[in-house]
């Protein structure tokens, strides 16, 4: 009678324990399970012959999925598959590095850090590193794809297939910086993806999802874009839905979720470059505290080329090579959430970069008797590409040169005095035409006039010339010397002649200018000689030399 007591306490707590355990078990299976999929004849047994170790489990698997009838199951059934009943296969399970830019190194066990490169095959256990600018994507056995933004490092902790070609259960440790994942969901067949942090275990299964650990505290931000992420912490565990954010920081369970920002408003920002550093502008976002922007090859940005972080608008980075890119914009909250993407794509023309203008200058003016412009030598440049306009967009042009081989080039012809603008471009043989200089204005003056009629007589001289435009008047100067250093006579006057008294008969230099209506003075034309002549000629004094000798 005693025996048969004890065996009933036994039987009781035989009981009770597989109680407990069931109970322990249902709160663990999001991290400790996978899903497969009921396809057409299976049942319990031969799922349970082929994705677990035994068929021994088809009876709890029963159990913990309360399936009524072990041989009929409806076709698209969802069955929960313990990772600890599975078969797990490892061997020929790696990843694959399928894009690298900038300086990223990886380490296998028991070896020094190598660089990375495209093709490179990775095993569990093999740690990835970028330094900062750099960028690597990898690529696992299930077609997911990871990717390694700058200063960030991971580790290759788990890459298993659970059952015969079910279920691949990939983890990743993300010691420092941020990832962004991309998971498809293969039909019929759950994926596990996780990726670990100091503080909390994101997991997912289909979803396109990002992860960050910040340096400073180690929190952990989770953002969903699409699918559903399940993060955990401190043994609670919440459901992240697509579009929204958690944080967890170390010692506590995940935050609440809070709605991600939206995308930022892109429709006022520049979709062509001509200068570096970029100069990236767009319009606040409400919310935001810090921009994320990064700059790819590729509309699915895995061939990241820059990425940066800033708190002021415009963005001013991105030292790039010409060429067509995509970028991507998003907001990130007070929490260091970081919200939806906005994306666009853009063009960039900088080089050869345009010359250094020497003359004209801004607001300056050629000289109408020269014509010239001058530049410095761009070394890259094999010619230059010289408009003038008067229009500043230039939809017309009063000359278009392509082919200007030296840094001077002077006008054939006048162009009629008026304002016009003027801008250069580059030409190199690899690069093509680069970009223009900004518009530049300058004047082309009217020419100093030129002297019609010199009238002498005894006391005075005048001077006669013809005006170019209305409302102009003149700078007129009369001097001994060719350089204009001994001036006799200096004024400006509005009428189109002048007298002056005459000076003694001998060689003089005269010059004007013309000086406009806005009072614009032009400049000086060419300086003209004139030989006044005597008032008392010497020859006539020759017959009284000897007179005058002994005078003196």
């Amino acid at each position: 009678m005693e025996s048969l007591l004890i065996l009933k306490r036994f039987r009781f707590a035989r009981c009770m324990f597989l109680l407990v355990s069931l109970l322990l078990f249902s709160t663990r299976v999001v991290a400790d399970e996978w899903i497969y999929t009921v396809n057409a004849g299976d049942n319990l047994w031969n799922i349970s012959e082929q994705h677990l170790i035994s068929t021994q489990y088809a009876a709890r698997l029963q159990q913990l999925n309360k399936i009524s009838d072990a041989y009929t199951i409806p076709l698209g059934t969802k069955i929960r598959m313990p990772v600890a009943w599975s078969k797990i296969q490892t061997s020929g399970i790696y990843a694959q590095v399928i894009h690298v830019h900038g300086s990223v190194h990886v380490k296998r066990k028991n070896a020094t850090e190598v660089p990375a490169e495209t093709g490179m095959k990775l095993n569990t256990g093999d740690e990835v590193r970028s330094e900062n600018d750099s960028f690597v994507t990898l690529k696992f056995f299930d077609n997911s794809q990871l990717r390694l933004q700058e200063n960030s490092q991971i580790r290759i902790s788990e890459m298993n297939v659970l059952g015969d070609n079910g279920s691949v259960d990939t983890l990743i440790e993300l010691q420092q910086g941020r990832t962004e994942s991309d998971v498809p969901q293969k039909p019929g067949i759950g994926t596990r993806f996780r990726i670990r942090t100091p503080s909390a275990v994101s997991s997912v299964r289909g979803t396109d999802f990002r992860v960050g650990t910040a340096t400073k505290d180690e929190h952990t931000s989770s953002e969903v874009l699409s699918g559903l992420v399940q993060v955990e912490g401190e043994k609670k565990e919440i459901a992240v839905s697509a579009g929204f954010g958690t944080i967890t920081v170390p010692g506590a369970p995940p935050g609440s979720p809070v709605k991600l920002l939206s995308a930022p408003d892109l429709s006022n920002t520049p979709v062509l470059y001509e200068r570096l550093p970029l100069v990236i502008s767009l319009n606040p976002l409400a919310g935001a505290v810090t921009y994320r922007a990064q700059i790819a090859n590729d509309q699915n940005f895995q061939n990241l080329w820059t990425e940066f972080t800033t708190d002021k608008l415009p963005f001013r980075d991105g030292d790039i090579p010409d060429g067509d890119y995509w970028l991507r914009v998003r907001g990130i909250d007070a929490a260091g959430i970081e919200g939806h993407d906005a994306t666009i794509t853009f063009t960039l023309n900088a080089r050869p970069e345009p010359p250094f203008i020497i003359a004209p200058l801004p607001e300056g003016m050629v000289d109408p008797v020269k014509r010239e412009f001058q530049w410095s030598i761009q070394p890259e440049a094999a010619h230059y590409r010289v408009m003038i306009s008067q229009d500043p967009g230039f939809a017309t042009t009063a000359m278009d040169n392509v082919e200007v081989t030296n840094n001077t080039f002077r006008l054939a012809d006048p162009l009629p005095p008026g304002h016009y603008f003027w801008r250069i471009a580059s030409v190199s043989t690899t690069e093509g035409v680069g970009p223009f200089t900004d518009a530049m204005s300058f004047r082309m003056p009217f020419p100093g006039p030129t002297m019609e009629a010199t009238k002498f007589d005894k006391t005075q001289m005048t001077f006669a010339w013809r005006a170019g435009g209305e409302d102009q008047s003149f700078h007129f100067q009369l001097a001994r010397d060719e350089t204009f250093n001994q001036i006799l006579y200096d004024e400006k006057t509005p009428a189109t002649q002048l007298t002056v008294a005459r000076p003694d008969g001998g060689q003089y230099f005269l010059r004007t200018k013309t000086i406009e209506a806005d009072g614009y003075e032009g400049p000086w034309g060419p300086s003209q000689k004139i030989d006044i002549p005597y008032a008392n000629p010497y020859w006539l004094l020759l017959p009284f030399a000897p007179l005058i000798d002994l005078l003196l």
